[in-house]
């Protein structure tokens, strides 16, 4: 996935996958920490080195963090009312460089010191079984061993699913209202470690479930980046996909169910929709051409799209690939 850069740190910042096979009691042991797999890292712009890094998980489950990683100049002052876990030398209110966004499939946003990679707090946004906690005073994860695989034959309920709470699929950010905009999903999975059949390259059988409890699968989130709350929330029957904030005040962005919208970002009210016939699998730009806005996005199949859509079997759009330009009426 594409990395960010810092230039006046002079820092690219990158996130990484999972290791091969996933399950870490056949890849040395459950005891070891895996290095770099499921992580941030933070390379000097010249040389690659390694300046920094932040593992986010120690993962079994297949659930890669090489997402986008947004980097903010913001207040911080997670609400402990939303925010799970907090760094406690945090002094709320000050103002940081930071890394922020929902890296990885878990779901979890994690808002770092973009300088030093210093933790500084997090949170879950969908139902999520793998992480038992985090240590604020070190970013340490702590991973649930009542899900974590010891033997080939055993199957776990794992949540969010290896399609991802959330996935390569882009959140957005806007200045305007310092939110970041972000497409989730409610499901999780049934797992098995085994080499026989399934995925093999991971060693996992996977076989994906909506998550206890939920049955509209689909959610756009926008949550704070100073305070860590969720400001609004969108949800629906299908899966979302990947968003754009504008600086007209819009978040536009689709579903597997061929759904175009544009979103209100202060409220989350659906201001416009088009049915585009299949899953809405591009990333939406916005750009200008004499002077006259235009807004696009392609549709098509694509592999979580195509998972997830076998999980609402009354909903059937076509597979047709396209890409569809609008223009803003004034």
């Amino acid at each position: 996935m594409a990395p960010s850069y810092d230039p006046a740190l002079n820092l690219v910042y990158v996130g990484t996958s999972v290791t091969s096979p996933a399950p870490k009691f056949m890849l040395g042991g459950v005891e070891n920490q895996h290095l770099y797999h499921n992580s941030t890292l933070a390379l000097h712009g010249d040389t690659g080195e390694i300046v920094w890094y932040y593992q986010h998980l120690n993962d079994h489950w297949d659930l890669d963090h090489p997402f986008e990683r947004i980097l903010v100049d913001t207040a911080v002052a997670p609400d402990p009312a939303a925010v799970s876990w907090i760094n406690p030398r945090l002094t709320p209110g000050e103002t940081r460089r930071v890394l922020t966004g929902i890296p990885g499939k878990t779901g979890v946003v994690y808002t770092l010191d973009r300088a030093t990679g210093e933790f500084l707090w997090a949170r879950p946004t969908v139902t999520q079984n793998v992480i038992s906690a985090i240590d604020g005073a070190t970013g340490d994860v702590i991973e649930n061993t009542e899900v974590v695989f010891s033997a080939e034959g055993q199957d776990v309920l794992a949540c969010p699913t290896w399609i991802g709470g959330k996935d390569w699929e882009a959140g957005a950010y806007s200045p305007r209202t310092n939110r970041m905009y972000m497409p989730l999903r409610n499901a999780c999975a049934r797992m098995m470690a085994t080499r026989d059949g399934g995925m093999d390259l991971y060693a996992l059988a996977v076989r994906t479930q909506f998550a206890p409890g939920y049955d509209q699968l689909g959610t756009v989130q926008a949550i704070s980046a100073e305070t860590g709350a969720t400001e609004w929330l969108y949800e629906q029957r299908t899966a979302t996909m990947s968003l754009v904030a504008t600086g007209g005040g819009l978040v536009f962005g689709g579903d597997v169910n061929g759904r175009f919208r544009a979103f209100d970002d202060e409220t989350g009210e659906v201001l416009w929709e088009i049915n585009l016939g299949s899953a809405v699998t591009g990333f939406p730009i916005t750009y200008a051409v004499d002077g006259r806005q235009y807004v696009a996005v392609s549709t098509g199949t694509a592999g979580t799209a195509s998972g997830f859509i076998r999980l609402t079997p009354e909903i059937t759009p076509s597979a047709g690939n396209n890409l569809f330009v609008f223009a803003l009426q004034h």
